[in-house]
């Protein structure tokens, strides 16, 4: 009797316990993007993909900001080292790489710009018949006492250059 009404104790703090914490659980939401852009590209989605994902095509598509690319790998956890037109650089690690979703993700630990961490998230959409809605989401948080006006604009340039880069190779 003394082991069954031991093990009838357990049980119940065990659910209990497992009740209370699936209680206490939410579904992840969600941050919105610092940044973000977004417009039409003349190409199927898969087109877009393809250019996306070869991650050394960079500067056929954004020649204003990005001089050469060096990368380490392919797809998810790849690197890249991306040269800048300005003489600096940046390594990027790729976080997301998901091609059924037609989802990129890159992190940058040593951006030119004076933030903490800066991620991009590019999102790759159908939009009607050989078109395609490219999303650029930007995550980053800017250093304490850097010019916070100065750098929106400078990374939102960037994202808006990138964007259009990528629509203009398909109106060649």
């Amino acid at each position: 009797m003394k082991r069954y009404l031991i093990l009838l104790v357990a049980v119940f703090t065990v659910s209990s316990g497992t009740a209370f914490a699936q209680s206490a659980m939410t579904a992840a939401t969600k941050l919105p993007p610092t940044l973000q852009r977004e417009g039409v590209v003349n190409a199927s989605p898969d087109e877009v993909w393809k250019l996306i994902s070869v991650l050394d095509k960079v500067d056929e598509y954004n020649s204003e900001f990005v001089k050469s690319v060096e990368k380490e790998g392919d797809g998810y956890e790849a690197y890249r080292l991306v040269k800048m037109t300005d003489g600096t650089e940046r390594g990027e690690d790729v976080t997301v790489f998901a091609k059924a979703d037609k989802r990129i993700c890159f992190r940058s630990e040593d951006s030119q710009y004076p933030v903490e961490y800066y991620v991009v998230n590019y999102y790759i959409e159908p939009s009607g018949k050989s078109k395609t809605k490219l999303r650029l989401e930007c995550y980053f948080k800017v250093n304490k006492g850097a010019p916070k006006t100065k750098t929106f604009k400078a990374i939102g340039k960037e994202l808006s250059t990138t964007l259009k880069g990528i629509q203009n190779y398909y109106n060649k």
